[in-house]
């Protein structure tokens, strides 16, 4: 199959970032797989629904490359976030510790981050809406996995709304051919950004890895045609003032933890121009990555 990263000559360099995704983290599966054009007989799909009457999914499902596909019937858009604690870490302790990380305090923000990454593997999310649902794959051992309503939680951290998905049994899953694109989380001198390679079209399916040692996540927000990066930092990284450039709710995939690589697809998603942001706080400062340059506007057709 010819995708995106075969066009204006960036085949090469596609190869080397999914062989650097590959062998540090794992790879997802394939966009011609995720197409249903040879089925779903590498992936273990596990349906989730998730709105104002909490989370819906099996009890128990397959190991192995396991691809979550989210919907939501909330008109404002849901966020599915799934993790599985550490060995000898419970559920509740990285709750705890995920409500400081969202703190309006920085140090607090910055502590709580820092536990989080040392606490759990997260495993990657879904920002959904009634008109675009997601799927994000991504391999995944037996054992438990928490899937958290993320919205509910930024609402009332004292009260997190979760369900537990049991993994059970062993399957093999392996990347047949390219994604459509891939996407790289990485630190520079700078502070940590978007490496993006062939990303063009609403229908490319996105292969994102976390390079950095911090946990990052790849939202995806519809902005005004004609933005830039420039006038998302002069947002961001300034007081805030001014009026946003957001036309419609966010998508994306949701936090995954460093080495982790995970393959998303919105499906319905609309042709326009976007902004890859991440919003999770630094574990230094405490500072959402975004306001440290970690944004990236693409022109999706």
């Amino acid at each position: 199959m010819r995708t995106a990263l075969l066009h204006n000559g960036t085949r090469a360099a596609a190869a080397a970032a999914l062989a650097f995704a590959t062998a540090l983290g794992g790879a997802a599966t394939a966009d011609a797989t995720a197409r249903g054009e040879h089925g779903d007989h590498d992936r273990n799909v596990v349906e989730v629904k998730i709105g104002a009457s909490g989370i819906h999914a099996p009890e128990t499902a397959q190991a192995g490359l396991v691809a979550f596909h989210v919907r939501t019937d909330d008109p404002n858009g849901h966020f599915l976030q799934a993790f599985r604690p550490h060995r000898g870490v419970t559920v509740r302790k990285v709750l705890a510790d995920l409500g400081k990380a969202v703190s309006m305090k920085p140090a607090a923000a910055a502590q709580g981050i820092s536990a989080v990454r040392d606490e759990a593997d997260a495993l990657g999310g879904a920002q959904v809406t009634p008109s675009v649902s997601e799927t994000f794959t991504t391999p995944v051992g037996a054992g438990p996995v928490v899937l958290l309503d993320f919205t509910a939680f930024l609402k009332d951290p004292a009260h997190p709304v979760t369900r537990m998905l049991n993994l059970r049994g062993e399957s093999a899953g392996d990347l047949a051919d390219f994604p459509d694109s891939i996407v790289i989380t990485h630190e520079t001198s700078g502070g940590p950004r978007f490496d993006v390679n062939g990303l063009h079209r609403a229908t490319d399916n996105v292969l994102v890895h976390n390079a950095s040692d911090e946990l990052h996540e790849m939202a995806l927000q519809p902005v005004k045609p004609g933005t830039t990066d420039a006038q998302i930092q002069k947002f961001f990284g300034g007081n805030g003032s001014g009026q946003p450039p957001f036309t419609g709710p966010s998508l994306g995939l949701g936090v995954i933890s460093p080495g982790r690589t995970a393959l998303l697809e919105t499906h319905h998603l609309p042709p326009g121009t976007y902004v890859l942001l991440c919003f999770v706080p630094d574990d230094k400062t405490g500072r959402p990555h975004v306001a440290e340059g970690m944004h990236k506007v693409v022109v999706l057709t």
